[in-house]
C-alpha cells in the first residue's frame, strides 16, 4: 500500500511539474491538439540547454588550464625553496651504515652515543686503532677528537652483547671516510648550486606568463559565453514561443 502511494505521488509530482511547463489549461498541456505548439516551445529550450552545457564544458576546461598552470606554477617555487632549504640545512640526511657499536653514519652527520650533538661529515678524519684495544678515533677539522670503544673478544656472561671484529671495524672505518668524501663533494656542488637555485627561483617567481595567460582566458571564455550571438538568437527564438504560447493561453511558460 505504501509503495503504491509513493508510485501515485511521484506520477502527480511528475504531472504537476510537466503542467508547470506548459501553463494554462489541461487541454494546452496534454491534449494533441496542441502537440506543435509545445513541440515548438520544448525545441527552444533544448537547444538553450544545448548551448548552455557547451558554455559550462567550456568554462570548465579553460578553468582546468588555468588550474594547471596556477599548480605548475606553485610547484615549480615549491621544489626550487625545499631545494634551498636542504642546502641550507642539509640535515642528518639518510642513514649510510650503523649503529656499529657507539657509531651511526648518516648522510652529513656522525652520531656518538652518549653525546648530546652530532659530529658534522665535512672535513672528519676516522683512524681504526687495534692496540691496546679495537677503537676509532673522529677527528673534526677543528682538532676535536672523539673515540669509540670496541671489545677485542665477545664477552663470555653476555652472549648476545654486539661483537666486532677487527676487519668489520676496518671496513666501517672506511665508510666513514667515504661518507666524509661523499659530504665534501656535497658541500662542493652546494656552494656553486645556491647561489643558482637563488636565482632561478627568482625568476620563477617573477615568470607569471603562462598563469597569467591561462587566467585571461578563462575571463574571456567566460565572458564570451555570456555575449555569444548564438545564445541571444536563441533566447530571442525561446521568448518568442514563450510569448505565441501565453497569447494562446494567456499564461507565460518558464524558460
Amino acid at each position: 500500500m505504501r509503495t503504491l502511494l509513493f508510485v501515485v505521488l511521484a506520477v502527480l509530482a511528475g504531472v504537476g511539474w510537466y503542467w508547470s511547463r506548459y501553463p494554462g489549461k489541461w487541454v494546452f498541456a496534454f491534449s494533441a491538439v496542441y502537440a506543435d505548439e509545445r513541440s515548438a516551445l520544448r525545441r527552444c529550450r533544448r537547444d538553450l540547454s544545448t548551448l548552455a552545457k557547451e558554455a559550462r564544458q567550456a568554462e570548465r576546461a579553460a578553468q582546468r588550464k588555468a588550474d594547471r598552470a596556477e599548480t605548475g606554477y606553485q610547484q615549480e617555487i615549491r621544489a626550487l625553496e625545499k631545494e634551498i632549504r636542504v642546502l641550507l640545512d642539509p640535515g642528518r640526511g639518510r642513514l649510510v651504515k650503523g649503529p656499529v657499536g657507539d657509531i651511526t653514519v648518516y648522510e652529513h652527520v656522525v652520531e656518538l652515543a652518549g653525546q648530546s650533538g652530532v659530529i658534522p661529515l665535512a672535513g672528519l678524519k676516522a683512524v681504526f686503532r687495534s692496540d691496546p684495544t679495537y677503537m676509532i678515533d673522529l677527528t673534526e677539522p677543528s682538532g676535536r677528537t672523539h673515540r669509540a670503544k670496541y671489545p677485542r673478544r665477545r664477552d663470555p656472561d653476555c652472549e648476545n652483547a654486539s661483537f666486532f671484529t677487527s676487519e668489520q671495524l676496518s671496513d666501517f672505518t672506511l665508510d666513514i671516510l667515504n661518507a666524509a668524501a661523499d659530504e665534501y663533494e656535497f658541500r662542493a656542488r652546494q656552494s656553486s648550486r645556491l647561489p643558482q637555485a637563488r636565482k632561478e627561483l627568482e625568476i620563477a617567481r617573477a615568470d607569471t606568463s603562462a598563469r597569467d595567460e591561462a587566467v585571461e582566458n578563462l575571463r574571456t571564455v567566460c565572458a564570451w559565453q555570456k555575449t555569444n550571438p548564438r545564445r541571444e538568437t536563441v533566447l530571442a527564438d525561446l521568448d518568442a514561443e514563450r510569448h505565441r504560447w501565453q497569447q494562446l493561453t494567456g499564461k507565460i511558460p518558464p524558460r
